[in-house]
């Protein structure tokens, strides 16, 4: 796409988000323009794992850091739309129109109102999904850590796609029906919040004209939050979900039995990466008793290791000490 039709779509998106604190530049040197621009929400599961390959490429980007939770749901706005619809027109013919749970763009279709959004302003790119955002970096920035090394691509991906596809959104969203331990403020939040994203859904709609992909994207967006609302206030659905967040956690317990520092033994990578970020929202939400109960060490393995990728200088940065990433009681240790 040429460079003077995504700055034209940046300008307009950006032209909607002005608070100086969560519009600035990360890693940047003076008097120059990253080359990178970056959507995306603190508590985003998926923003935290691009910004922890930003983090571990040691890059420089523009980071806008939208409010995606009501009352803000900046995300709704038809300028951030058009952007994210520019950048998946190969997927708009797979809009988002169900609910699993999850979030994976491969699995679950193109949600044109979700963050992150990353445009390479020196390539003429808009990426929409995240995990092809970290494959991208990685290759496309020389410094800071190789994430993906070619020899063990496959493996990596592998494990990549297993975190991408594990239903993170049902169990932030949806009670736990066996025992609630989410923070408060979720807990206290999230009943009602599909209604309230589907309100806004209609009121944007309202604003675009005569747009037919403008409100395509709204109307898939309607269909995508009535089905997680009803996944969600489905006791079984729930229940299924819970446990298949202790099934794949119980599997990298497997994965980590080579005994080595990270899952691919000896180098960190991004496999690293993003299950720093899946295991800490595990913890985040009340659900670490999956491998420590109490002074009981259920999963050994999986406990040392997330100590070790809790602790990484990328992961603190991009995640733990992010601003407007709220702590929850379950993870103070980490705030201390």
């Amino acid at each position: 796409m040429p460079e003077t039709d995504i700055r034209s779509l940046v300008d307009a998106a950006n032209a909607r988000y002005t608070d100086p604190e969560r519009n600035v530049i990360i890693n940047g040197v003076p008097g120059q323009t990253p080359r990178f621009e970056l959507y995306h929400f603190s508590l985003s599961l998926c923003s935290m794992k691009v910004r922890g390959v930003f983090a571990e490429k040691e890059a420089a980007y523009t980071s806008h850091d939208i409010d995606i939770l009501p009352p803000g749901m900046q995300n709704y706005f038809p300028e951030y739309a058009r952007l994210r619809l520019a950048g998946g027109r190969d997927l708009v013919g797979n809009m988002v129109n169900g609910y699993t749970g999850r979030s994976s763009t491969e699995t679950e279709g193109f949600d044109p109102l979700v963050v992150p959004t990353l445009v390479d302003h020196e390539a003429g790119k808009i990426l929409v999904n995240s995990k092809k955002m970290c494959l991208y970096l990685d290759a496309e920035i020389d410094t800071g850590t190789r994430l993906v090394p070619t020899d063990i691509a496959a493996a990596v991906i592998r494990q990549v796609d297993i975190v991408d596809q594990t239903p993170h959104p049902a169990v932030l969203y949806g009670s736990h029906p066996d025992g609630d331990n989410r923070p408060d403020f979720i807990q206290h939040d999230m009943p009602g919040i599909h209604d309230r994203k589907i309100a806004e859904a209609r009121h944007n709609m309202a604003q675009v004209g005569n747009d037919p992909l403008l409100i395509s994207a709204y109307e898939h967006k309607i269909l995508k939050e009535s089905a997680a609302k009803a996944h969600v206030n489905d006791v079984q659905k729930m229940r299924a979900s819970v446990q298949e967040f202790k099934d794949i956690v119980g599997q990298l317990e497997k994965d980590l039995s080579h005994g080595d520092e990270w899952i691919m033994g000896e180098r960190f990578t991004l496999a690293d990466v993003v299950w720093a970020v899946s295991l800490f929202r595990i913890q985040w939400l009340g659900l670490g008793y999956i491998w420590k109960a109490g002074d009981d060490i259920v999963l050994p393995r999986v406990h040392e290791y997330t100590k070790r990728t809790f602790a990484r200088p990328s992961f603190v940065a991009a995640t733990i000490r992010w601003p407007r990433n709220p702590p929850s009681p379950h993870v103070m240790e980490y705030y201390q």
